[in-house]
């Protein structure tokens, strides 16, 4: 019998000390960040949405030592906001964080229909052409924790034509 309370203490000692750890950050977020948004690209990038707070937020896109793009970067004084938009309806989730960078759009998205997971990065040019970089493996997303304290982006068709 002391056996068995034995095992029972311990068990829910290690599964109070693993709920209880730090996660691991995103590779091209700094230690004091929180990863709102990171995975990995087939290409071997990483697309990661980092900040300590949502007014701090950044987009990074590249390899660990290697940060193809930093949005905001120091050249982007006068930014635009980074926007909020989400859908939601039966057995469908769809969450986006947009910002326009020159004349490029950027949307980081998460969505998950029927069991189903899809999320990347959709980069818009002004010509309208489109190029989505998907997510492989492992999706950080925490991108519901930015709703309400980002502007909602009224003109995304997931807004439904207007901010609640």
């Amino acid at each position: 019998m002391n056996r068995i309370v034995a095992l029972l203490a311990l068990s829910s000692a290690c599964a109070s000390a693993a709920t209880t750890l730090p996660a691991t950050p995103a590779p091209l977020c700094t230690g004091q960040e929180q990863a709102y948004f990171s995975c990995k690209t087939a290409n071997g990038r990483w697309i990661s949405l980092c900040g300590t707070s949502p007014q701090t937020l950044h987009y990074r896109f590249g390899k660990p030592g290697t940060i193809e793009l930093l949005y905001p970067g120091p050249e982007n004084e006068n930014r635009s906001p980074f926007l909020f938009a989400h859908y939601k309806r039966y057995q469908t989730e769809r969450r986006e964080v947009t910002f326009r960078n020159g004349n490029t759009d950027y949307a980081v998205f998460d969505y998950s229909e029927f069991r189903k997971r899809r999320a990347g990065v959709r980069v818009t040019t002004e010509t309208g052409r489109e190029k989505e970089f998907l997510c492989t493996g492992k999706v950080t997303s925490q991108l519901q924790e930015l709703e309400g304290k980002l502007p909602c982006d009224a003109n995304n068709a997931l807004s439904e034509g207007g901010c609640r």
